[in-house]
């Protein structure tokens, strides 16, 4: 049987990649004035030995932070390829939690962006995240 998909209002699905993408699970976003929060419901293929949200698929979110900020970013290049990524895992994430991510653009350089992002469940932070993103010329 399929597992039921409650989305919490105003998130919509944003469309997978070609990949990779395809292998995590649906990924959704809520427009905000200035940038989004993205949003994840945890299933079964998400979970560890222990039964809460595997380490690797939190990674994977934290790495999608900037599509959070996409619109404060004033280089238009479309690929930022990660330099540097660290994740703080602060709570376990159990199945069928809805976690949503906020960031934010901290700096942004000639070749460079810097950004951090919480992850919640419940309003609760689960996962705090710094990031730094190569811009191609």
């Amino acid at each position: 049987m399929a597992e039921m998909e409650i989305i919490p209002e105003g998130f919509e699905q944003i469309m997978p990649a070609p990949g990779f993408d395809e292998h995590i699970g649906k990924i959704y976003q809520k427009q905000l004035s200035g940038s989004k929060i993205l949003g994840f419901r945890v299933r079964d293929i998400h979970l560890n030995k222990a039964g809460s949200c595997h380490g690797g698929v939190l990674t994977y979110l934290a790495d999608m932070q900037l599509a959070a900020v996409e619109k404060q970013i004033r280089s238009k290049i479309f690929h930022y390829p990660t330099k540097n990524l660290n994740v703080d895992f602060i709570a376990p994430v159990p199945k069928d939690a809805w976690v949503e991510v906020e960031a934010d653009l901290v700096r942004e350089t000639k070749s460079t962006l810097y950004s951090q992002a919480l992850m919640k469940v419940d309003g609760r932070i689960v996962v705090r995240t710094t990031a730094c993103y190569h811009i191609a010329q």
